[in-house]
């Protein structure tokens, strides 16, 4: 069986065999010839053929044949069926094109055999485009046929019939032949399409490239290498074009604007509006002549090559602002839409040499690309608890939530995190982007244009939400122990090796940190971890704020009535018991570790009569210091007990 070099084929030798009986026996009718020059500022949008068509485009640019893209770089011949419809954006000064509408109709006699042909293929419906081998031809035919067709004289119309079926003929030869370079959809265009067609709806990337057929990581670099935006960016300067059109020409509220533009709200809006154009809305609305007299910000986002999308400024004016509320697309209706773009661009197909190839359905197409696509080089799968997950083999920008020290010692800086105040690492995160840990704003993250997302949660509708802007590992990873985790994190970010000599390095600082302190009589002693929340009130807790350095990894004993509470209901989903200071004695042990300043425990009678207090048997660290227990934290927490016990031994 012939399995041919080039990946798909347009024409079997029987449907090409038999397209070209079809057109032998057709009454083919010229209906219109049309040459027009068209600029980027002129393009040509959404005509619906009223016939069958030939387009030849001369100049790099964009066509659109329904839902399916084609990137043209200097000359390109397509054929449509009746109702697609045409889109042509060009992408340089001028483009040129003819457009040839035509209309078969079947012949007289011989009818069963004419119909029986088209049920294998109908030429006068199908939907290609490929590069000629010879342009100048079609160039020159075409404008000697328009020519002719503009003087409507009887003998000229005759040249164009006549030039026609040459033409026809000069078509179905190349595509004979097999020398010519077959269009493939360009599915950066679909999705820049999509994206500035459906704005105004929440869209996830993650689904978009999904619902491409391509990986996340692939479609974030080729749409970057295209545009010079991320997908995210794109998105979201979109939105902006549209809401700083609609502060100029309309008179609704911020928050109508906001809401149609699909922002998440109206602080949303002024966020990325004050950060991308410099300006808030209402300062941008209130300014405006300033703004376009200078102009300054109009070009600071270019409008996307579809305005029409957008909402007409003069039927806005009409209708009012009532006008832009919205009609919600469902996520069906939408995923509906891409499937269907999906199976138009599997359609389009390269020929072989010889031309003969059986034209794959839609449905065998996927498969066969399903079958022989080799795996995407640059990406991996991570297999999580709700499923797997396609990663970038190397993540390059990282969103990391409260263990972004894990990663800054495994060398990888990401490009947000949550909050490092008191962090031993505070200042190598100084050029970090700090974001709200316990309030998700997506739009704040997306314009980030993250690759990755390690997110502390098991909160599936967290994960859920932040997977549609870039993939998302997200787990409990508090609760991991430190040897877990950065093995973990060693795997998504490729240093398996670093991970392993970090938790080296630091099984071997604990053992000599425990020997250290065995040879001062101190290993034994109870220790109690507290951290004043508010007035009058004390937090002890066992799991966290460096209880779980002190007693799991340092060994040391946890206070006898703190014990107590550990085994109280009450108390063991929280991991920790609020304490009056009338109570506190009971509680301390030899040694306190206090998360935090002192505040007016300093001064309170109790607290100074402790014997810990009173023989300055302290642990003072700073406020967030113990909050975080990556292996950079946990290696300065011990550096801190250590040299605390150590101190006060001497000066006992």
């Amino acid at each position: 069986m012939d399995k041919f070099n080039e990946k798909e084929k347009l024409f079997s030798r029987e449907s090409f065999t038999a397209a070209i009986q079809i057109l032998n026996r057709s009454a083919i009718s010229l209906i219109d010839i049309r040459h027009n020059l068209i600029s980027q500022e002129e393009s040509f949008r959404g005509y619906l053929l009223p016939a069958s068509a030939f387009l030849f485009t001369g100049g790099k640019g964009e066509v659109f044949l329904n839902d399916t893209a084609y990137s043209v770089e200097r000359f390109g011949l397509f054929h449509g069926g009746k109702g697609t419809e045409l889109t042509i954006q060009p992408r340089c000064d001028w483009l040129e094109y003819y457009l040839v509408l035509y209309k078969a109709v079947e012949p007289s006699f011989h009818k069963s055999d004419y119909m029986r042909l088209l049920e294998q293929v109908n030429p006068f419906r199908q939907q290609y485009g490929f590069v000629p081998k010879n342009p100048i031809f079609f160039s020159e035919e075409l404008r000697k046929m328009f020519e002719k067709w503009k003087g409507a004289t009887p003998l000229n119309l005759f040249y164009g019939k006549a030039a026609f079926y040459r033409f026809i003929y000069e078509v179905y030869e190349e595509l004979e032949q097999g020398s010519i370079h077959i269009f493939e959809p360009d599915v950066i265009i679909m999705a820049r399409q999509y994206l500035e067609r459906y704005y105004m709806e929440p869209i996830s990337i993650n689904e978009l490239s999904s619902m491409l057929g391509i990986s996340y990581s692939h479609f974030h670099r080729s749409f970057k290498q295209q545009t010079g935006k991320s997908p995210q960016k794109y998105l979201i300067d979109t939105r902006l074009a549209a809401a700083m059109k609609l502060l100029q020409n309309s008179q609704a509220s911020i928050g109508e604007i906001a809401d149609y533009c699909g922002f998440q709200d109206e602080r949303n809006l002024q966020r990325m509006f004050s950060k991308n154009i410099g300006i808030t809305p209402h300062a941008y609305r209130e300014n405006m002549s300033h703004y376009l007299r200078d102009n300054d910000l109009t070009n600071l986002i270019p409008f996307p090559y579809n305005e029409e999308s957008q909402v007409r400024l003069d039927e806005l004016k009409r209708k009012g602002a009532t006008s832009m509320l919205k009609q919600i697309r469902s996520t069906m209706v939408v995923a509906a839409m891409l499937s269907l773009l999906l199976l138009t661009a599997c359609s389009t197909t390269t020929t072989n040499k010889n031309g003969t190839a059986p034209t794959p359905t839609a449905a065998a197409t996927a498969q066969e690309t399903e079958n022989t696509e080799p795996v995407e080089e640059g990406t991996k799968t991570i297999h999580m608890d709700y499923g797997d997950v396609e990663i970038p083999a190397n993540p390059e920008r990282v969103v990391v939530i409260f263990v972004q020290g894990d990663l800054l010692a495994l060398g990888v800086t990401p490009v947000a995190t949550s909050f490092n105040d008191d962090a031993i690492f505070e200042n190598q995160a100084q050029e970090i982007t700090v974001i709200d840990a316990f309030s998700i704003n997506e739009e704040e993250i997306m314009a980030l244009d993250p690759d990755l997302i390690l997110w502390n949660t098991e909160d599936e509708a967290v994960y859920q939400s932040l997977s549609k802007i870039a993939p998302t590992l997200a787990r409990d990873y508090f609760s991991m122990d430190y040897q877990e985790r950065l093995r973990f994190f060693g795997e998504v970010l490729n240093r398996s090796d670093k991970a392993e000599e970090l938790i080296q390095d630091f099984e071997n600082k604990i053992a000599d940190t425990k020997q250290q302190l065995a040879d001062n009589g101190l290993s034994d002693k109870s220790i109690l971890c507290i951290q004043n929340r508010e007035e009058g009130v004390l937090s002890a807790s066992w799991l966290g704020r460096g209880a779980k350095l002190i007693y799991e990894l340092l060994d040391f004993k946890v206070p006898d009535k703190l014990q107590e509470a550990m085994s109280d209901s009450k108390y063991a989903k929280n991991g920790s018991v609020e304490l009056s200071y009338e109570v506190i004695n009971e509680y301390a042990g030899d040694y306190i570790l206090v998360n935090g300043s002192l505040g007016e425990l300093e001064n309170n009678e109790i607290w100074k009569n402790l014997p810990a207090v009173k023989e300055n048997r302290l642990i003072e660290a700073p406020t967030n210091m113990f909050w975080f227990n990556d292996i950079l934290t946990m290696n300065a927490q011990l550096d801190l007990v250590l040299d605390s016990m150590l101190g006060t031994a001497a000066s006992n």
